[in-house]
């Protein structure tokens, strides 16, 4: 007679979303099967010693803070599955598997030192008074609070209070207002990464908060229900991406989106939210100015030779209600562990 001594031991969970189960029986009947742990209980050992020999943090060569609490999780169950006496062969061999993806996906996670070669622009916001917006990637790419048209209000940009509390140390927006930073070929680059601090004050259709020519170059904005939304014209095509969640108002957010090797991928809060990976080509270059506040610096009458200069019309355009903080531009597509170290080193103390 069988004696079935355990089955579905566990579940070992991987990082990657995937699920092992591991079943076992064992006829008394039957000779002792020979199990093999020696290359289990080896990775064991290292995956410990990597936990043991690394550390959290946003510095360049720590990890991003929760990874390590993921990869003891795979480590305490293969520990389980090395200790046990009736574990099959299978499942020493699918644990190892597990613990092997684990460990690469904790080395996915540390942080990487961006090239400073990579920034763009960073405006922090921190002037405090008058109406130049600074940049500080040492690039002068310097902005002029603007205006908007009258048709919307024609309100200049007002200094407010940042996500620390800080007065004068973000931008609230409105009536159209925006800021305009001269037009450079570097705000056309071939792929693009974009991280900016925003608060809508309510939601609306076109809540637009940066943009080079709007669709015809690149726009970021809030949508009708509060979601990221990225537009962006490659030399493939013009291409309109959104990504959860929907966004309360009156609330900071991290949002980043970058562009490059045919994806589109979105971050809240420093967490990867939607990956597109049908955006072929390479950005087009544009004339216009860079903007904040709307999606492009000029605005037709009417569409009536939108056609030959592809300039919208006001009635197409949009403008941000809420405020803006810290936006950096980059030239390359920035990595998982760069996009939330940024966040991790601008996100309010908690």
């Amino acid at each position: 007679m069988k004696n079935f001594k355990w089955m579905n031991m566990f579940v070992i969970v991987l990082l990657t979303g995937s699920f092992i189960s591991f079943n076992s029986c064992s006829d008394d009947d039957d000779d002792p099967v020979s199990v093999d742990k020696t290359e289990l209980a080896a990775k064991i050992k290292v995956a410990e010693d990597l936990i043991a020999g690394t550390e959290e943090g946003t510095a360049e060569g720590q990890y991003i803070p929760g990874s390590k609490v993921a990869l003891q999780a795979v480590i305490d169950n293969a520990k389980l599955v090395n200790s046990a006496p009736d574990a099959l062969q299978t499942a020493v061999d699918n644990t190892l598997i597990a613990l092997n993806e684990a460990i690469g996906v904790y080395n996915s996670k540390v942080v990487e030192a961006i090239a400073p070669t990579a920034l763009i622009g960073h405006w922090t916001f921190d002037d405090g008074s008058g109406t130049t917006l600074t940049d500080h990637s040492g690039n002068d790419f310097h902005g002029t609070l603007t205006s908007g048209a009258d048709t919307w209000g024609g309100g200049l940009p007002v200094w407010a209070e940042d996500r620390y509390g800080n007065q004068g140390k973000a931008l609230s927006f409105d009536m159209g207002a925006y800021v305009k930073i001269p037009n450079n070929p570097a705000f056309s680059p071939q792929t693009i990464s974009i991280a900016v601090w925003v608060n809508a004050a309510e939601i609306l259709e076109n809540n637009r908060f940066i943009g080079l020519h709007s669709w015809n170059g690149y726009k970021f904005q809030l949508q009708s229900v509060n979601k990221a939304f990225f537009t962006v014209a490659t030399t493939d095509g013009i291409f309109d991406k959104d990504t959860e969640p929907e966004l309360d108002i009156q609330t900071w957010y991290h949002l980043a989106v970058t562009v490059g090797d045919g994806k589109t991928t979105f971050y809240v809060n420093g967490t990867k939210a939607q990956v597109w990976e049908d955006t072929p080509g390479t950005l087009v270059s544009s004339p216009n100015d860079l903007v904040f506040g709307r999606d492009t610096d000029v605005y037709a009458a009417d569409d009536s030779n939108y056609d030959n200069d592809k300039i919208i019309p006001l009635a197409w355009g949009g403008y941000f209600h809420g405020m803006m903080d810290e936006v950096r531009i980059y030239k390359t597509v920035l990595s998982d562990a760069q996009v939330q170290s940024i966040y991790n080193l601008e996100k309010p103390l908690e």
